[in-house]
């Protein structure tokens, strides 16, 4: 049964992964037969009266009511609403009864922090506080205590208001997430969450043989462990590329003037991206947050390449140690070091059943078949 979708997504200021999967759900629903329509909101403009809107904007009501009205979807999904698009959307939706399904991408119902990391460490005390004012005085978000506050407060309304339990379905990518929703201030939702993993489509032109390289590409940001990293292969000599950019390029490129065999590559391209990984030895992930997914992972694993990554949150979920890849100490350079060691003294018959294994995985969880299939099955239940 072909079903009607109104999607819908406040875009953020920078293009990043959330944004990537938003486009590649509808280009996959579309190709499956789905009829699917885009309601979009951008951060990229009258910031400041969109940040006051915040708790409720209401042009964005009125452009979901009148998008609804036009289309007349079967269900809506909803990927992002802050800030632009704001919870006012939920009450356009609520206007029409029609079934919703939010993906939950980060932590911001639990946290105005939405990363649960804060001055370089986990930082959970928001999690059951209906109103969290360690993380205002904190300034968990973007280190401004007023911008904190202003979200701490507009969530704990709606809390209050029920305005959360208005969608009848809430996605989280693993059940690491599900487990943190579900014993946290929003906790009355808990019933309605169903773990649905993200997908990606298979690394184009994969190598035949590995290289002996390792590979880190992402964000170069403190939280996903680059000192460690850095540290780690500085002492083993063994050679990194680094693909990506962030914050940190200049300390990544200060660092490595004195370790000839650390590469900084910068910003790839997607053919570029394809090469690199599929003729590593392993992808090295060495985050120290709590990921709510882990998307160059997956794509490591359709190209055959295995993992290495800090044993915590949802990256435990992807990575089968001593299977298709191996779990370390998070932020543990040394612990690092010595899990590279052990791969390295694998044989080449060994490392190649890790790869197989990482590809098998791939196959078997997160093929764009796999997604549509899950997809399609919630919406169809919550249309029935």
């Amino acid at each position: 049964m072909a079903v009607k979708i109104l999607v819908i997504h406040t875009t953020y200021k920078a293009f990043g992964g959330e944004d990537s999967v938003v486009f590649n759900e509808i280009d996959l629903l579309k190709s499956t037969g789905h009829e699917v329509e885009l309601l979009q909101f951008y951060n990229d403009h009258h910031t400041l009266l969109k940040v006051l809107q915040m708790p409720y904007n209401l042009s964005s009501y009125r452009q979901t009511v009148k998008k609804l009205a036009e289309f007349k979807p079967d269900v809506v999904h909803i990927h992002n609403l802050h800030y632009g698009g704001s919870p006012s959307v939920l009450y356009a939706i609520k206007k029409f009864n029609v079934p919703t399904v939010v993906t939950l991408h980060n932590y911001r119902l639990l946290c105005p922090s939405a990363t649960l990391y804060h001055k370089g460490e986990i930082f959970t005390d928001s999690i059951r506080k209906d109103l969290p004012l360690k993380a205002m005085l904190g300034g968990v978000y973007l280190n401004s205590k007023l911008l904190t506050a202003w979200v701490a407060i507009t969530t704990f309304i709606h809390q209050k208001l029920g305005t959360w339990e208005i969608p009848k379905r809430y996605l989280v990518l693993g059940d690491h997430s599900r487990i943190l929703f579900s014993f946290s201030k929003v906790r009355k939702i808990a019933s309605r969450i169903a773990v649905k993993p993200n997908f990606c489509y298979q690394v184009e032109n994969v190598a035949t043989e590995k290289s002996h390289y390792y590979f880190y590409a992402g964000r170069i940001t403190e939280e996903k462990g680059i000192m460690t990293m850095l540290e780690a292969f500085a002492k083993n000599g063994l050679r990194l590329k680094i693909a990506g950019g962030g914050p940190m390029e200049e300390e990544v490129k200060a660092f490595i003037k004195n370790h000839p065999n650390i590469e900084f590559l910068g910003r790839q391209n997607r053919e570029q991206m394809s090469e690199l990984l599929s003729g590593a030895t392993s992808l090295i992930f060495p985050s120290i947050w709590f990921e709510t997914f882990g998307m160059i992972i997956i794509e490591a694993f359709s190209a055959g390449t295995p993992v290495i990554a800090s044993s915590l949150g949802q990256l435990k979920e992807l990575i089968n140690d001593k299977v298709n890849g191996l779990q370390f100490a998070p932020g543990n350079a040394e612990d690092l070091q010595e899990k590279i060691a052990y791969f390295e003294s694998l044989t080449d018959e060994e490392r190649q059943q890790y790869g197989e294994n990482a590809r098998r995985k791939y196959l078997e969880n997160y093929t764009p078949e796999k997604n549509a299939e899950q997809l399609i099955s919630i919406y169809q239940e919550l249309v029935a």
